[in-house]
């Protein structure tokens, strides 16, 4: 039972705390009870709570879209602000089509996305995503417009014989062929994790990917979407993580978690402006049939913009860079077994090394790391690991106790499997 929150900890009712190792599910950026955030909650509270959308905008919203949008290298120009990653992958799916419908080309109707991404838990974005024990109960609802090619990670995938670029090269060419099964004018976007997130843990795209996938769908007029939900608004040191990885820019963009570090549920989708322009110019014609009832949430705003003065002001991307390097290096320093270390600033994974004939042990190390006081997130049954996403306020000392609380629930997980 969580009764309270203090910082980068958890508190329970008798008083014992447990380290937020991930953030619940890399939302907690800020920690817990972060005053600035808690204040700016209660004032917009006492001013107003919710005005509806379809009729009004709020100060909030209005100043929260203009600090992404101005943070984003002249990337994006609107923003949509809704309640949950699921919410902004389903209504970004909608925003792409509405698009090739109003620039005249409504057979586009494909998405081209990647086995073991995740893109959220509701129909479409579980039929966007691929993470079997998520899909398999509901695979007879699936949408049949979303089609799967290789995941990127060249640490695992890659062939002995192959150079990264080839490796790239040949991820390139599976969606081209792609592209030619389904025919190119039926594509409408590619989407992907920019980093993938809890299904194979923290994987960076291998260089050049990005870029070839942005040349990819400029040659047949599709659009590309990028999912950073989970990797985004910060985590991997930059607000976005595509700015951390070559600084190639998608036509959408859906951002949540850290967005409102869990203050108050808010996601949005970044919209680039040769989109929005399309989509606003036909709106007489063609109209955006749309909407949420708690979308552009008066105090979702204001807690998130709260958010995100907090990690300006405070100068805490750096830090999420600063503190990411040492827990890697701790980890690797510390931790036996392990086959990797992986991911961008305060998004990392350690994926173990096979044990004979043993089977996965991340899963009883995620318990132990609970029994002993950390809370870690588990990874899917794809790979071995869990991951480590922790507040972006944690310190070095707390690094470090994280890491010795780790390698201690490792080393007690490994001594019971030799038993």
């Amino acid at each position: 039972m969580a009764t309270g929150g203090d910082g980068i900890y958890i508190v329970h009712s008798d008083g014992s705390r447990t380290l937020d190792g991930c953030s619940g599910a890399a939302v907690s950026c800020l920690g817990h009870s972060h005053q600035k955030v808690i204040d700016a909650i209660v004032h917009q509270a006492q001013q107003l709570s919710f005005a509806h959308t379809s009729v009004f905008t709020s100060q909030p919203a209005e100043d929260l879209a203009s600090l992404l949008v101005e943070s984003s290298d002249g990337a994006f120009s609107n923003v949509m602000f809704l309640s949950s990653g699921s919410e902004a992958v389903e209504s970004a799916i909608k925003l792409v089509r509405q698009y090739h419908i109003c620039n005249g080309e409504p057979e586009r109707v494909n998405f081209i996305s990647r086995k073991y991404g995740y893109h959220g838990n509701t129909i479409g974005a579980l039929s966007a995503g691929y993470n079997p024990p998520r899909r398999q109960p509901f695979e007879p609802l699936l949408s049949d417009a979303f089609h799967h090619v290789s995941p990127c990670f060249f640490t695992r995938d890659g062939r002995e014989d192959e150079t990264e670029a080839q490796y790239v090269d040949r991820l390139v060419q599976e969606y081209e062929e792609m592209f030619q099964r389904l025919g190119p004018k039926t594509v409408a976007a590619v989407m992907l994790e920019t980093i993938s997130g809890a299904t194979l843990g923290a994987v960076p795209p291998a260089v050049g990917y990005l870029a070839r996938l942005r040349a990819l769908c400029n040659k047949h007029g599709a659009l590309l979407l990028f999912d950073e939900v989970m990797c985004g608004m910060g985590r991997a040191g930059t607000l976005h993580a595509w700015q951390s990885l070559g600084g190639v820019a998608p036509d959408l963009q859906t951002i949540g978690k850290g967005l409102g570090g869990g203050y108050q549920p808010i996601s949005a989708i970044l919209v680039a402006a040769r989109v929005h322009t399309k989509i606003a110019a036909a709106q007489a014609q063609h109209p955006f049939v749309s909407g949420h009832t708690y979308q552009g949430h008066a105090i979702g705003c204001a807690a998130a913009l709260a958010t995100q003065r907090a990690i300006i002001d405070d100068k805490l991307l750096k830090r999420v860079v600063d503190m990411g390097d040492l827990l890697e290096d701790e980890v690797r320093r510390q931790v036996p077994h392990l086959k990797e270390v992986r991911g961008l600033g305060l998004f990392k994974a350690a994926e173990f090394a096979p044990v004979a004939s043993r089977g996965h042990i991340a899963p009883d190390v995620v318990k132990a790391c609970l029994t002993n006081g950390l809370a870690v997130y588990l990874c899917s049954p794809a790979t071995d690991a869990v991951l480590f996403a922790p507040p972006f306020i944690i310190t070095p000392e707390q690094i470090k106790e994280l890491v010795r609380i780790f390698a201690m629930s490792v080393k007690q997980v490994l001594e019971r499997k030799v038993d």
